[in-house]
């Protein structure tokens, strides 16, 4: 029986804002603007308590291919 194959890519865009210290943003800023590599992301990145400012609908991205039969 002939088959039909859909892949669905969906993206969402979301906003979202933490406030941080002046000693986390000494931090932050030095990774991001580390050319060599030395620095590592800071551990505290994740842990913020983030609050949704924005956010707009997914869009989807779909793609159908015949699977033929073997």
């Amino acid at each position: 029986m002939p088959k039909i194959e859909k892949f669905v890519t969906q993206t969402d865009w979301l906003w979202y804002e933490a406030e941080i210290t002046k000693e986390q943003e000494k931090e932050y800023l030095a990774w991001e603007n580390d050319e060599t590599g030395e620095i590592e992301e800071p551990e505290w990145l994740w842990d913020l308590d983030y609050d949704l400012l924005r956010d707009k609908p997914a869009t989807d991205d779909i793609d159908f291919r015949l699977i033929e039969d073997e």
